[in-house]
This record gives structure tokens, sequence and C-alpha cells, in this order.
């Protein structure tokens, strides 16, 4: 399934460079809250990207066509809304272009964006959470449904605070390279607890 992470992990991941550069984002604040917080359905109507043609059966209905629903499940709000972040990736590339960061590897980048969305898809597809819920309330209500322990639940805040460092740079953490190291510990969290997107 690398052809439906990859580009997730690096739109998102791009983005996240973007924001910690403090280059200016508004022409893309309202897309970039729609992948975020896994509203699909909205992000492909904003960028009109392509929908590809699938086949679903859902409750004894089979469709086969290449329409987003907004009740589309999680899995195939992002399986449909692949082109469009691919459109979106190239959209952003061409209003910023190449940025370098010494502080973060491309790959963490990847890795702090599939956090996110991971934790939120879960919770999510649980019923656990509403529309646009702040992420410590959404790992607080995934970690009880799934009986994650006090220093489980810990970790993966300690991921959150890395992301908030790249968004706000507040300095959650005394370094960079703490910070990669609680992403790192994080995302392990949510593989070893399958909690990941696939």
């Amino acid at each position: 399934m690398k052809e439906l992470i990859i580009p997730f992990a690096t739109t998102v991941g791009y983005m996240l460079k973007v924001l910690k550069s403090k280059a200016k984002i508004d022409k893309f604040i309202p897309e970039f809250k729609m992948i975020r917080h896994g509203n699909y359905f909205e992000f492909i109507n904003s960028v009109k990207g392509e929908v590809p043609h699938t086949v679903v059966y859902n409750k004894g209905k089979i469709t086969s066509d290449n329409i987003a629903r907004k009740d589309d499940f999680d899995f195939l709000g992002l399986f449909n809304a692949n082109p469009s972040l691919q459109k979106f990736y190239l959209d952003c590339y061409n209003e910023y272009g190449k940025i370098t960061d010494t502080d973060i590897p491309d790959s963490i980048y990847g890795i702090a964006a599939l956090f996110e969305i991971s934790i939120r898809m879960h919770a999510n597809n649980n019923n656990l959470i509403e529309p646009r819920e702040n992420l410590v309330e959404v790992i607080n209500k995934l970690s009880e449904f799934k009986g994650l322990t006090e220093n489980e639940t810990n970790k993966l805040h300690q991921g959150r605070r890395f992301i908030n460092m790249i968004k706000h740079f507040k300095n959650q953490f005394p370094s960079w390279n703490e910070g990669i190291d609680a992403i790192t510990i994080a995302y392990e969290l949510i593989k070893e607890k399958k909690l990941t997107m696939i």
C-alpha cells in the first residue's frame, strides 16, 4: 500500500516543513486543515483532483464509479483523495520550492504526518471523536478505548508535542534531536498497537 501512503506522507510532510520554515501559508490553510483532519470529501472538492474508479460493497449494495461521497469511510476517502494529494503537493511545491531543513530529515516529516492521521483515523473509525477535535483529546480517547497504559499514552503525547514544535516552535523539547526521538518512539508504539493507517 505504499502507493497510498507515500503521497499522503510526502504532501503533509512537505506542508509541515513549510510551516517550520515560517513561510506564509494563507493560500493553502483550508486544504491543509482538511487533510490533517481527514476531511477527504471537502479536500477533493476543493483541490479537484481526479477520483479513481472504485468498486465498493457496503451493506449488501455494490457501487462502481469514480465519485467521492461525504460518508465514504476513512480508507476509501484517503484512496479517493490520492490524485488530489498529488495535485496539492505540486501546487505547494510550485509556491514554496525546495526547502532545505538541517534540523529534521524528510523521513521524520513523513512519520509525523502519518502519526497524526493514523491516530485520527482509528479514533474516527471507532466513533470516538467529533470532526476537528484537537489531537490531545483524540489521543486520550483512543488510548482509553484501546486500554493503553499511562506510559504509552504519554509516549503518544510526546509525539504530538514534536508535531506542535514543528508548527509553532515553542521549544517543546530542548533540541530537535530529542523531538525526533519522541516522534520515532510514538510511531513505533502505534505500529506495535496496530494503529497505523493500514
